[in-house]
């Protein structure tokens, strides 16, 4: 069963549904963005005893309840109970800017609701400020994106494919988790060693730490996949699918042969 998450958790999703709505949102508003970036799971679904709404929607409602973003200095509420917004200050958007790249590798790669609730927890208990170094496979995919991704976090991002890489090719062959399907045996030479690494978890770094150490525990939760079930993996961009949940897919409906 998911995890459920706390107020805390929910800082920094909140400081980022601000700034794009201007520096101020509603709690009504609040409540549907985040949910919708969320995508919250398990017992936060449960529907609250006497309401129409889920724990969910408390959790949002206890950051007002709970003087949480005032408590930080990241936020202040204003106006009336009911027609009331909250509005960013300037050390909340400091602290999305410090955290931005970071947020956005968590959203973006459609990670587990518990997954994106331990990392973002990890953030708000970082108290020595230590720089949070992100690896993201997107950026080896995605046409163009070398040009606008730092340079550090490319070449930081390269260095863990192609570790995982080299870990994952067997006698020469490196073949997808899912299909089996092998780009040097399809594509010969041309295709030969080239996959897509799938993150089943998000991977942090903190600086000064051992890159070694941080490759080396990074590889339980990586798999590499080809092209094809990468992308059927993420269909659904708020419910990616297990990788054993494609492997049915494909037993039942695929043809394929099986290594």
């Amino acid at each position: 069963m998911s995890k459920t998450i706390t107020e805390k958790e929910l800082i920094l999703p909140s400081l980022y549904l601000m700034k794009l709505n201007n520096g101020t949102i509603t709690t009504s508003e609040l409540k549907e963005k985040l949910r919708l970036i969320m995508n919250p799971s398990g017992n936060d679904l449960d529907i609250l005893q006497g309401r129409n709404d889920d724990k969910f929607s408390q959790k949002v409602r206890n950051l007002k309840a709970h003087n949480t973003f005032e408590r930080y200095g990241y936020a202040q509420y204003k106006g009336e109970a009911r027609k009331g917004f909250v509005e960013i200050t300037n050390k909340g958007l400091n602290h999305l800017k410090i955290n931005k790249e970071i947020l956005n590798y968590l959203l973006v790669n459609d990670f587990k609701y518990s997954d994106l609730a331990e990392k973002l927890r990890e953030v708000e208990d970082n108290k020595n400020k230590r720089e949070i170094q992100t690896f993201d496979e997107n950026i080896m995919i995605q046409e163009g994106i070398k040009k606008v991704a730092t340079i550090k976090k490319y070449e930081r991002s390269t260095k863990l494919r192609n570790y995982a890489i080299e870990h994952f090719t067997k006698n020469g062959h490196i073949s997808c988790s899912c299909c089996t399907f092998d780009f040097g045996d399809f594509y010969g030479v041309h295709g030969k060693g080239f996959i897509e690494i799938h993150h089943t978890k998000p991977i942090f770094q903190y600086d000064n730490s051992d890159i070694n150490n941080t490759l080396d525990n990074a590889l339980k939760n990586l798999a590499p996949v080809c092209s094809n079930c990468h992308r059927m993996i993420h269909k659904n961009w708020n419910k990616p699918l297990e990788i054993q949940q494609l492997i049915g897919y494909i037993n039942n409906n695929g043809i394929f042969n099986r290594l």
